[in-house]
């Protein structure tokens, strides 16, 4: 139940963001022309524009882990769940400024270390993104 409360909203903004995405995606050439060229539309689907459509999903996914892990602390006292979250709260209500450390340093390399997948599900969603942000587009 506490897993079910934290991701409900999330995901049904997970969903909008990813239809919208694909919406989008949809309406560029190479995927009409994919399509004229007589490739099946499950195969334009998985080839040519869930990559595409990918990339602001992911992105949403990497800034969303740090509200996942502020709810959780909400969550987890209110469903009374031992966990991470549940500590924090305590630690604060006790003035146990060690181990409020901990979990500050804890969470804040968790969410450092998601932007960090996060940019490197970028090179292999679209290669051209690295490509651009490194510097070597030239100009």
């Amino acid at each position: 139940m506490p897993a079910f409360t934290l991701v409900t909203g999330l995901l049904s903004a997970l969903a909008r963001m990813s239809r919208s995405a694909l919406l989008e995606v949809m309406g560029n050439d190479y995927v009409r022309t994919a399509r004229a060229n007589g490739l099946s539309d499950r195969r334009v689907m998985l080839v040519h524009t869930l990559r595409d459509a990918a990339v602001p999903v992911v992105t949403l996914l990497g800034l969303w882990v740090g509200a996942l892990i502020g709810g959780a602390a909400i969550t987890e006292t209110v469903f009374a769940s031992p966990g991470g979250g549940r500590l924090a709260v305590e630690a604060v209500a006790d003035r146990d400024y060690p181990v409020i450390q901990l979990v500050v340093i804890v969470v804040a390399a968790s969410v450092v270390a998601i932007n960090l997948l996060v940019d490197l599900a970028y090179g292999l969603l679209d290669p051209r993104m690295v490509a651009t942000s490194s510097g070597e587009g030239g100009g």
